[in-house]
């Protein structure tokens, strides 16, 4: 089984013949070719051709379509259950969610870091993991969502600017950008997140979840987002900063709205996000989750270090 078929770009060609869907890139003679029965998502990020027997068929199919803009921001997807939890969610206690999502997010990347400073001796500034350190630790003591969000988004942007000292700085990353990527290491942070979202997206649907309705955002695909956040950096980040090292994004280039990635190096952060992203670990932290809204208990994050 395919985990998922993804799609990113421009003017790609996605159609169906008998049992197989063909991808067709934007300059490419040959089409790439998907058996419908091994295929579990597709993913759509951009502007492409969608042929209306793909949607006809991943209907009959149930399998899941999920559409991104090109910088990989959600914009809808099709073919979800009814979300059956949607009301247990609004009886949620959102601060303790939100607290759960944050902690567990948090200690991930301070893990990370601690990985990284083993081979990159210079990797924090004086004082600068006691700051994180220290704003991580007064999480529980922050009593409303806004306090709650704007610490938690302490650690987190600190979190990306300190990542930026392990990738080559010919490469230009600096932080965190959404949107329109400045450089090659957001946009694999981008891909990848879509990619990560797309996934648990689907879990989330199949557990009966109302994917707008989180804790810790308010906006679209909240749900999503808040169950993803504890599992940015061992199924994402770690194959991205793998593949910034690699030297395979050292011929990036640039046009006018966007960057570029080499062709080996997406093709080496898709193998590496493809050994990373554990649908069995995101299934079994969305059923849990899903089984804290319905009991009415706190949720508990088990994604990998």
């Amino acid at each position: 089984m395919i985990p998922w078929v993804t799609v990113w770009g421009y003017s790609a060609d996605i159609s169906i013949r008998g049992q197989t869907l063909f991808v067709r890139e934007k300059g490419m003679r040959e089409a790439a070719r998907y058996p419908l029965d091994t295929v579990s998502h597709l993913l759509i990020a951009g502007d492409n051709i969608l042929h209306t027997a793909v949607i006809s068929q991943c209907a009959k199919r149930n399998i899941p379509i999920s559409f991104f803009d090109i910088h990989g921001k959600p914009e809808g997807s099709l073919f979800c259950r009814e979300p059956h939890l949607s009301a247990a969610q609004d009886a949620v206690p959102k601060h303790a969610f939100s607290l759960a999502a944050a902690e567990a997010a948090a200690d991930s990347r301070m893990r990370f870091l601690h990985e990284l400073a083993e081979s990159h001796e210079a990797l924090f500034y004086q004082g600068e993991f006691d700051i994180l350190a220290h704003a991580r630790s007064e999480f529980e003591y922050l009593i409303t969502l806004p306090e709650l969000s704007r610490g938690y988004a302490l650690t987190k942007n600190m979190y990306y600017e300190i990542l930026s000292r392990v990738v080559p700085k010919s490469l230009g990353y600096v932080r965190r950008v959404e949107g329109a990527a400045p450089d090659p290491v957001n946009v694999l942070f981008s891909r990848g997140y879509a990619v990560l979202y797309a996934t648990v997206s689907a879990a989330c649907a199949g557990a009966g979840l109302d994917l707008n309705k989180g804790s810790l955002y308010d906006k679209p695909g909240a749900c999503v987002l808040e169950i993803m956040e504890p599992a940015l950096v061992p199924l994402v980040d770690k194959a991205v900063i793998k593949t910034a090292s690699s030297g395979l994004l050292n011929s990036f280039a640039r046009s006018a709205s966007r960057c570029i990635i080499p062709e080996e190096a997406a093709a080496f952060f898709a193998d590496e996000l493809s050994h990373s992203l554990d649908r069995k670990i995101i299934e079994e932290n969305v059923c849990a989750y899903a089984n804290a809204v319905e009991e009415g208990a706190v949720v508990s994050y088990h994604y990998p270090a």
